[in-house]
């Protein structure tokens, strides 16, 4: 164990750690607030009075560092007894104690700021009633290996883990190469929903901007040209969605990229140990207990490529946080075979048939995708003439994805484990075992009432598992046996 810190005292971070509240202030300010700069742009500039707006960005940014500073003088943290505790706050001061016993897993993190100025971020993971988070932002990394150490020591269950000397194991690596496999086989029609939906929202903000530019008018006239024939029409839809969809291939490979850059996942001691990132690094141990569920998900080109990713979900309390769903892309067959054996008890299910939802599920999807094509025929009934093309392409798409949810939807359970699957273009498998249930409700709409079946809907410490349109006799089954598992039980579920 490293002795060269005193963790009895109330320490603070490295200086550095001004620097990067400054940042983070800055970025939020900015974050809240750039929807004024398309309306800057958009002013007449002898309207504009730039000594002033000058002088008042200056005293934003002072007031952003005087912040900064505070933030940092009053953030400090010790261990003391059996807790860490922690004071911070400038106006609203506040005292976080942390009992060790409550400390589930001490993660490193590097954002790109960080990485420049060599500084490591701590973040603390705690259960209980209500979670509380620790992220010290700013600490040498010598510091933080001696902080994490002083903690583990104070563990019982780690210091168990220490005193074996396990040897780490690397189970997968990607490479760059292998990145942009996966970024090109990736499902592509994400990126594209999140560019359009980035394109509508900002063109309120920056309409006036694009009319200065007259690029309205422009595009008015390309429009024009090309509506007066079916031909026009059909040329004009095919470069969009060609144009579109390279875009979309560019933000995957992208998204891709910075997300799972150098990305190593190790076993020490039954214990996952995943790093990747670019600008953010990200440090993640995954014990088995806190995994409450995998999804194991492929596409039909990366299934030839053999290539499967995975999203492991936390345990939690309270609001579901994006922080405890970590993805790792880039797994073969033999990989996901480790992963069950490693996380879960009993993962065969060859003896076990599939069962399906009741065929009153696809009525109800066929109606969900009705209603959505009723609302594209509005929108493109005010920027189209040609609704009779637009729906010759829609209403085959949308009954190939329905069928296709449905095939792909299924469920099956042995005397420990249930496995569910679903999606439509991308094929999906959740493992879920039963003793980590917190509880099973069964939801009838009046509709399926009629019909005689119910969604079954399971509450984990991660998210809700939802089983549709279940005969109600199947149901009541299911219902009995889970919780009768979850309630029996003596595994540990966090």
């Amino acid at each position: 164990m490293n002795n060269t810190f005193d963790f009895s005292e109330f320490s603070r971070q490295s200086p550095k750690g001004i620097v990067v509240n400054y940042f983070i202030i800055l970025y939020k300010s900015l974050k809240s607030s750039w929807v004024l700069i398309p309306i800057l742009l958009t002013k007449d500039t002898s309207e504009l009075n730039l000594t002033k707006i000058g002088l008042a960005v200056l005293a934003i940014l002072i007031y952003i560092l005087i912040r900064a500073v505070l933030v940092y003088l009053n953030f400090k943290f010790k261990i003391k007894d059996n807790a860490f505790i922690l004071k911070q706050g400038i106006l609203n001061k506040s005292n976080i104690s942390v009992p060790f016993e409550k400390i589930q897993h001490i993660n490193f993190k590097q954002n790109f700021i960080q990485q420049i100025i060599n500084v490591t971020q701590v973040e603390i993971e705690t259960a209980g009633a209500k979670t509380v988070e620790i992220s010290i932002k700013a600490l040498s990394r010598e510091k933080a290996e001696a902080l994490k150490q002083a903690l583990f020591s104070k563990m019982q269950e780690v210091t168990a883990i220490e005193n074996n000397e396990p040897s780490k194991e690397i189970l997968h690596k990607v490479s760059v190469k292998d990145l942009l496999k996966i970024s090109i086989s990736e499902n592509h029609f994400k990126s594209l929903a999140l560019l359009f939906a980035f394109i509508f929202s900002g063109y309120v903000q920056v309409k006036d901007f694009l009319e200065t530019l007259e690029l309205d008018q422009k595009f008015d006239a390309v429009l024009e040209e090309n509506a007066n024939s079916l031909l026009g029409d059909l040329f004009l839809m095919l470069f969009l969605l060609v144009f579109s969809f390279i875009i979309s291939v560019v933000i995957s490979f992208v998204t891709t990229f910075i997300r799972h850059f150098n990305l190593q996942v190790s076993i020490e001691n039954n214990r996952l140990e995943i790093n990747q990132g670019l600008f953010t690094k990200q440090n993640n141990i995954l014990k088995k207990q806190k995994v409450q569920s995998i999804e194991v998900s492929t596409n039909p080109i990366q299934q030839k490529l053999g290539i499967y990713n995975v999203i492991f979900k936390q345990a939690v309390s309270g609001k579901i946080n994006y922080k405890k769903i970590i993805k790792v892309v880039g797994f073969n067959q033999a990989h996901i075979e480790i992963l069950k054996n490693i996380l879960f008890l009993n993962t065969d299910f060859n003896n076990q048939e599939k069962q399906k939802p009741d065929v009153y599920y696809k009525t109800q999807l066929f109606f969900r995708y009705f209603l959505l094509l009723l609302l594209l025929n509005g929108i493109f009934g005010l920027i189209s003439n040609s609704l009779f093309l637009v729906n010759l392409l829609l209403i085959p798409f949308f009954v190939v994805l329905v069928l296709l949810k449905y095939k792909k939807c299924y469920y099956s359970f042995n005397n420990d484990m249930l496995l569910v699957g679903s999606g439509q273009i991308a094929t999906k498998t959740t493992y879920f075992e039963h003793f980590k249930l917190q509880n099973i409700k069964m939801k009838q709409t009046v509709f399926q009432k009629r019909k005689g079946v119910v969604n079954l809907v399971l509450q984990t410490a991660s998210g809700k598992i939802v089983l549709p349109c279940i005969k109600t006799s199947k149901a009541i089954e299911m219902y009995n046996f889970m919780l009768y598992k979850s309630e029996t039980s003596v595994e540990k579920w966090m």
